[in-house]
């Protein structure tokens, strides 16, 4: 049974792979996700090996008006989380994809032993309907993260696609 759920979980992962753009962002600790910060990570692409046990994600931040591109390779963990290290110890995990959207919810641990909560939403261009835009809410909400702390960031948007 065990190896049945990581088979469908591995084909469910290789349909997200390919490109994509940063939708929407929320976090319980917002200043990590303001302009600028260091978790406002505008995703790229999305890679998973064949498996699915190690996912790349290809991503920039833009700081000082300045675009970084980064790529971080997740390691897919017994819990089904993958994880990686920047700006910290990371986890994360897809919880939910279409053809049009995938969220992932993460976790960031610093470097001064703050946790940081997160949910990114990544898309292939379009802006969240109201009705995907008050799923998010109700996620926010579970995971103990203010309504405001949603930022859509897709206007905000300047690095290279």
């Amino acid at each position: 049974m065990v190896k049945f759920l990581l088979l469908a979980l591995a084909f469910g992962l290789a349909h997200l792979q390919g490109k994509w753009d940063t939708i929407a962002i929320a976090a319980n600790n917002v200043d990590k996700i303001e302009k600028e910060g260091p978790l406002r990570l505008y995703i790229r692409e999305i890679v998973c090996n064949d498996d699915c046990s190690e996912m790349e994600v290809t991503f920039y931040v833009n700081a000082n008006n300045q675009c970084s591109k980064t790529k971080v390779t997740g390691y897919r963990q017994a819990d089904g989380t993958y994880r990686t290290q920047y700006e910290g110890d990371n986890t994360f995990k897809p919880v939910h994809a279409t053809p049009e959207n995938i969220v992932f919810m993460a976790t960031n641990v610093d470097r001064a032993g703050r946790t940081t909560k997160l949910i990114y939403v990544a898309g292939k261009g379009q802006t969240l309907t109201s009705e995907q835009h008050e799923k998010l809410v109700e996620l926010a909400h579970e995971k103990n993260i203010p309504e405001e702390n949603i930022h859509n960031v897709l206007a905000t948007d300047t690095c290279p696609k």
